[in-house]
């Protein structure tokens, strides 16, 4: 089996400072802390505390709907040289206005670039106007800061969670305890004797004292030619602007 040691995402550590308590901490395989805190009875997925005006939250339902569409399609159009098709909402965070970070697929136009994956972060402000923040690359393992591919890893053509990746997911998690994995996306995957995959899902803690705070991980799963699935690796993806 092949270790997966590359990771994605730069991840966010920061020290809380406020009127609440910290009711839990995650902690990934890779010894990355990614603290859950509850201000007014109300769980958040950032330790971003006193960035805008809130602090980032899940989506309870990660589809897109109509009004959100309007208002993706708003910001992007205020700015030039991108294609962005939003994918999932992943979460929100209250400002002056409201902050939304989306998942989604992207090229940049001019270069003629291939399919990126991105975290889009737009701002609808309270009278309704959408403007476009920023993104960040979600980068696969081997593929570098030009968008070159290299060591077989490709984005996925299509993001859906089908039967087979369910099936992938499950037998990977079967004796996984302290949390529950739900597949969202499909991110990529490289070949190699078997399949390694990489696949965006909502972490629930299983342990009653951590309240069920959901997060977001990106976890790497290998593929044996048998069918058989285990999880090689974990990154926590933290929403955040700065």
């Amino acid at each position: 089996m092949k270790n997966i040691t590359t990771k994605l995402l730069t991840l966010g550590i920061s020290a809380v400072l406020l009127t609440g308590s910290i009711t839990a901490c995650k902690v990934t395989n890779n010894s990355k802390i990614n603290a859950t805190v509850k201000v007014n009875g109300e769980e958040i997925i950032n330790t971003q505390i006193g960035v805008g005006a809130g602090s980032w939250k899940a989506a309870e339902s990660n589809a897109m709907t109509d009004e959100l569409k309007k208002y993706f399609d708003e910001a992007i159009s205020k700015i030039d040289g991108y294609s962005h098709t939003p994918v999932l909402l992943l979460g929100t965070q209250v400002v002056a206005g409201t902050n939304y970070c989306f998942l989604t697929t992207s090229t940049i136009q001019a270069q003629n670039a291939a399919k990126e994956m991105r975290l889009t972060y737009i701002n609808v402000d309270p009278s309704g106007s959408a403007t476009f923040l920023k993104d960040d690359v979600l980068k696969l393992p081997g593929v570098d800061d030009k968008g070159d591919k290299v060591g077989g890893w490709a984005y996925a053509e299509s993001t859906e969670i089908t039967a087979d990746i369910k099936k992938v997911v499950e037998k990977a998690t079967e004796t996984l305890t302290g949390a529950t994995y739900e597949p969202i996306a499909y991110i990529g995957s490289q070949v190699v004797a078997g399949t390694n995959h990489a696949i965006l899902c909502k972490s629930t803690p299983s342990v009653a004292e951590l309240n069920g705070a959901t997060t977001y991980v990106l976890i790497y799963v290998y593929e044996d030619l048998q069918g058989n699935c285990e999880i090689t690796e974990t990154t926590d993806v933290v929403l955040s602007i700065d």
